[in-house]
């Protein structure tokens, strides 16, 4: 009998605009494939992503899931059945990354309409080839869809997405589709008269000087209380939502669209390789398309102008006080590992300048309505108090030999691995060099060439060459001189371990996250409790790196910079040396 081949089906369609009983269409097809050969189908294994695109690999969570299973080293099925090529992937690359991976892991894909078997040793051209047509298709079909749609709006009608503060209306002139259902020439925007009234209210209150996150506490505030205003995206109101990117033109006091000046095409996108995310980049204004629809005017010009006037006021007050910071390059050493202990969002840099401190962002971003902890720590008091915290006492003769034990050691593995390996490939280079001048000479001399020079030559030579011959020798016999460090070295250079850190607070970041799960920021009326939290290796000469330190850091309510106490409450992964 033949070994049994057992299956799993993946499934896709694009969009809401194709069928969703594609999915089954295409399920059926494998079905049938998978009898004719005589496969078995898991039934636990059949994975289906709908409105999904094929280009996208981060947004499918159902293909995600059925790579995880495939790449497990223990995989149930052994084949995956698809109906075809771009099902998978919409692009070469990611075409052949998907192959690459699964053929690595025994796990082979057949691919119904177009026959392909990645078992075969003509897969991966075959999947090139597709993988390119259907790279072209999509790129021809983006660019029909881009000049359909500019078409529908330069006649008038909208060019699709949400816009808060209006719905859509379909318009009929007696078209059908081949059904006979009433086929709509396009659609139009009107006024949402509900949240039409939240944008005037948002308006009103930043023009009267209100903050925004006051403005937003408010919003949030009454969703809890009584389920409205909805905001455009999430559960709940944002700073970002109403002051957005100017730079992107996003956010409620940025959209020209509230005093009738309709923009479409202003922004264009690229997926990042590495991680599938989506970058968007503002596209050239020459490129723009716009619209005058006085009919879709909210705001008046008084009030637009008056609201622009107070946002330039503060941008040029606060330079980009709102901007949101990148934690890959931030200069904010503890960026990261800080969450509240009442909401469990992250706490970030919420005010700058010389006085910057740490807050919970769902309380800056969203109100006190949706997280109460408006505790504010000094930036550098708070960064100080969690590296104070781990007692990285190197003073003792303990530490400074095992510091400096281990670092030698990393230097003997680097100077042995690179030093000697390119001090011997040179001598041999030279080697080589050396004895195709004298073949050369010896080839001179058998055909007549004979002269004082050349005999002066070849004996220099081959001087030479015994020369690199006793250096090569005497390498591979002799330890070389490596440059170690003295315990007393690497002391002084940890003397002032915070500095050092904030140096290099990308570097010092990632050192901390190793040794430091999470600092937990608790507070409790006035004073507030730091709960650092380190890893079950966070040992050094057989104590917990978490210390009990008081410290003064935080602002409490009035704003007295120094008034609020801080303290720091240990919490042991469990270590088994700890005595705390």
């Amino acid at each position: 009998m033949s070994e049994i081949i057992y299956c799993a089906i993946y499934a896709r369609y694009s969009t809401n605009n194709q069928r969703p009983a594609s999915i089954e269409d295409q399920i059926r097809n494998c079905r049938d494939t998978a009898k004719a050969k005589g496969w078995v189908i898991l039934e636990d294994h059949i994975y289906c992503d709908r409105a999904q695109s094929g280009t996208k690999m981060a947004s499918r969570d159902e293909f995600k899931k059925m790579m995880r299973v495939a790449m497990s080293g223990n995989s149930p099925f052994q084949r995956i059945i698809v109906d075809e090529t771009s099902r998978v992937a919409r692009n070469t690359k990611g075409a052949l990354d998907v192959f690459s991976l699964l053929t690595f892991y025994g796990v082979y894909v057949y691919y119904i309409t177009q026959g392909i078997d990645t078992a075969s040793d003509t897969a991966e051209e075959m999947i090139t080839i597709n993988g390119l047509i259907d790279s072209l298709y999509i790129r021809n079909l983006a660019k029909e869809t881009h000049r359909g749609i500019k078409g529908q709006v330069l006649s008038g009608y909208s060019g699709g997405g949400r816009r808060y503060g209006y719905y859509s209306v379909p318009v009929f002139n007696g078209k059908v589709d081949i059904y006979g259902n009433p086929e709509a020439d396009g659609y139009i925007l009107k006024i949402n008269p509900e949240e039409a009234e939240t944008i005037i209210r948002i308006f009103t209150l930043y023009s009267e000087g209100i903050s925004v996150i006051r403005i937003v506490n408010m919003l949030n505030k009454e969703i809890i209380e009584n389920g409205g205003p909805k905001p455009p995206r999430g559960e709940f109101w944002r700073i970002s939502t109403i002051l957005g990117s100017k730079k992107l033109f996003r956010g409620i006091l940025n959209n020209e669209i509230y005093i009738g000046r309709y923009y479409w095409d202003r922004v264009s996108s690229k997926i990042n390789p590495e991680n599938g995310k989506i970058k968007f980049f503002s596209k050239d204004p020459a490129k723009w398309v716009f619209v005058e629809k006085p009919e879709l005017r909210i705001i008046s010009q008084e009030l637009w102008e008056k609201v622009q006037r107070r946002r330039k006021q503060l941008r040029d007050t606060h330079q980009g006080r709102y901007t949101k910071a990148q934690a890959a390059y931030s200069l904010n050493l503890v960026t990261g590992l800080m969450t509240c202990s009442q909401c469990g969002g992250n706490i970030v840099v919420v005010s700058g300048g010389k006085w910057g401190k740490y807050g919970c962002s769902n309380n800056w971003n969203k109100g006190s309505a949706v997280c109460g902890n408006n505790m504010k720590f000094r930036k550098f008091d708070l960064e100080e108090l969690v590296v104070n915290s781990m007692n990285m006492d190197f003073a003792g003769d303990v530490a400074a030999s095992y510091i400096s034990g281990k670092v030698n050691s990393i230097i003997r593995a680097r100077f042995a691995e690179k030093s000697q390996k390119w001090r011997g490939q040179a001598f041999a280079e030279q080697l080589k060099k050396v004895n195709k001048d004298i073949a050369s000479y010896i080839k001179a001399i058998e055909v007549g060439i004979v002269s004082e020079t050349l005999k002066t030559q070849l004996e220099s030579a081959e001087k030479r060459k015994k020369d690199i011959e006793a250096l090569l020798l005497q390498e591979k016999k002799e330890a070389p001189i490596i440059p170690l460090v003295a315990p007393n070295t690497v002391i002084q250079y940890l003397q002032n371990i915070h500095d050092m850190l904030n140096l290099q607070p990308v570097y010092g970041r990632t050192f901390l996250s190793r040794i430091i799960d999470k600092v937990i920021i608790d507070p409790n009326n006035d004073t507030a409790g730091v709960r650092i939290i380190c890893r079950n290796d966070g040992i050094l000469e057989g104590k917990c790196i978490a210390a009990l330190i008081p410290a003064h850091v935080a602002d409490d309510k009035s704003g007295s910079r120094d008034s609020a106490v801080v303290k720091v409450v240990t919490e042991c992964g469990g270590h088994d040396v700890c005595q705390q």
